[in-house]
């Protein structure tokens, strides 16, 4: 009896922490299927990541990847942002809302 009470508790304490986990990223949101963005999207995106790069190592240093966490950083801090930045993050949005 106490070994299968023990196997008991080993099988699904030890499977506990994997159904913990909301998905591979960690993120609570749901599963959708992404589309890939168009080229002009993805080179805007890379240059903000470039131009941003220094502003993000200054004041988001410590927030976790993932589940947009950076960019909402980045924007809490806004008045902060070098001049580069903000107009890296403008011309992102630009380039998305063309690109719809």
């Amino acid at each position: 009896m106490r070994a299968t009470l023990l196997s008991f508790v080993l099988l699904f304490g030890s499977a506990l922490p994997s159904l913990a986990q909301s998905g591979p990223t960690g993120c609570p949101r749901a599963a959708v299927e992404k589309v890939a963005p168009p080229p002009a999207v993805i080179a805007a995106r890379k240059a903000e990541h470039q131009t941003c790069a220094a502003d993000m190592a200054h004041l988001c240093a410590s927030v976790p990847r993932g589940c947009g966490r950076p960019m909402q950083c980045l924007r809490a801090h806004a008045a902060e942002l070098s001049a580069d930045c903000t107009n890296a993050m403008a011309q992102l949005r630009t380039v998305r809302a063309q690109s719809r």
